[in-house]
């Protein structure tokens, strides 16, 4: 077996190298103070928490082996890499306790390149690891090479939208109390997608939503 970021030979999706350098990524091994509310690990108290304010959480920093992993599994169809993307998943997604997960679509672009949607991908190792739900509630409509816009003109616009076959699944979850929902996505540029699925889901339902993000870039 070779490894996802360096190609060494190695017995794992990473050589042990790579797995060191992946964890000194980490916001946890990167940020030295602690939210005194939740513990979450922050670059300074005094700016607040995302996930106190924002119920946002993430990995680390979009930069070397992440990106390598990332970047890999998303553009070069990598897909072994949706098993060690998970992994960092797990973590931050049982600070939600048992949410139902909601995973960012691929652009259908995307989807015809790779032959899988990567977060849809992700999500499914994730229920079987940690024996929790999901729904496909959003799709993405074909709106041009959305990935190409400048960072302005992402904070502009969004092209996400309910799939409408799952709509009424939706509802039902809704209708449980008990319920709390989960939004994953790999990368965390300009916001923009957190706010519109929220405003989405919120106008809609009128539930909260947390998220969960791999990397910040």
């Amino acid at each position: 077996m070779w490894c996802l970021s360096c190609n060494a030979l190695t017995d794992s999706l990473l050589c042990p190298v790579c797995k060191k350098k992946l964890a000194s990524l980490s916001f946890a091994q990167l940020y030295e103070h602690r939210c005194p509310t939740c513990g979450t690990p922050v670059l300074d108290p005094i700016y607040g928490c995302g996930f106190c304010q924002d119920a946002l959480l993430s990995y680390g920093v979009y930069d070397g082996v992440l990106e390598h992993l990332i970047t890999g599994y998303k553009h070069a169809g990598h897909i072994q890499g949706a098993w060690q993307l998970a992994e960092l998943f797990i973590p931050l997604v049982a600070r939600f306790g048992s949410p139902i997960l909601i995973p960012i679509p691929s652009s259908r672009s995307g989807r015809r390149s790779l032959g899988y949607d990567h977060m849809a991908l992700v999500t499914w190792i994730l229920c079987k690891k940690m024996h929790l739900r999901s729904i496909r509630l959003l799709a993405q409509q074909p709106k041009g090479h959305y990935t190409l816009l400048s960072r302005t003109q992402r904070q502009q616009t969004s092209n996400l939208v309910f799939r409408e076959k799952n709509v009424r699944r939706m509802e039902s979850l809704v209708q449980s109390q008990d319920n709390t929902f989960l939004i994953l996505d790999d990368i965390y540029t300009t916001g923009n997608t957190c706010r519109r699925v929220r405003e989405l889901i919120q106008s809609a339902w009128d539930v909260p939503v947390g998220f969960c993000i791999l990397a910040r870039a």
